[in-house]
């Protein structure tokens, strides 16, 4: 199916919006559910759209962010692009303010206290696992074992910056790699 109509960058905002605000399950849940309204709107074939998805796998963050910006530059552009990136962002980004408000209202209640201490005590298990199970997977050369360890270190000595740390080094990581891949 060729395309048909071109969606204009709310059109894409306002799809892609309520795609991720009624999809659970992370990337591979949402890109299908894409990929069939696009199709159903008429504004790419499922063909071209999976052919987009498979390119975005290479790209570093999350596969519905980068399948919904490549997709939606090929659609309208550079507007397209900003469409998509806070069509996916903003509603779980509205969630978190909500339920947050939400906890804060009732969060003094003993049932609620029990519950997040309770959910407070599983967290670092799940993100040791999570690390654990990346880490395995990871083909580990001396340099990005030197690169974990300086950005860990980084971070347990400076907690209050753990935000511009991790920024810092992901452009650096990501730049380094790129300047050896192009220098091959």
């Amino acid at each position: 199916m060729e395309q048909t109509k071109k969606p204009t960058p709310l059109s894409l905002f306002w799809a892609i919006a309520q795609i991720n605000t009624v999809t659970l399950g992370g990337g591979y849940v949402i890109v299908p559910v894409m990929a069939s309204t696009f199709e159903k709107r008429g504004w790419m074939s499922e063909g071209d759209f999976f052919d987009i998805f498979a390119k975005a796998q290479a790209f570093p963050g999350p596969l519905a962010l980068s399948t919904a910006i490549l997709s939606s530059q090929k659609l309208c552009g550079t507007k397209g692009a900003v469409a998509a990136f806070f069509g996916v962002i903003l509603p779980p980004f509205i969630a978190l303010i909500l339920v947050s408000g939400v906890i804060g209202s009732i969060g003094s209640l003993p049932a609620v206290k029990r519950f997040l201490e309770g959910a407070g005590a599983v967290v670092p298990g799940i993100v040791a696992a999570m690390l654990w199970k990346t880490a395995s997977k990871r083909k580990w050369t001396l340099a990005k074992a030197i690169e974990t360890i300086v950005v860990t270190v980084a971070l347990v000595l400076f907690p209050s910056l753990s935000l511009p740390i991790l920024l810092a080094a992901i452009a650096a990581l990501y730049g380094i790699e790129v300047l050896c891949k192009r220098s091959k």
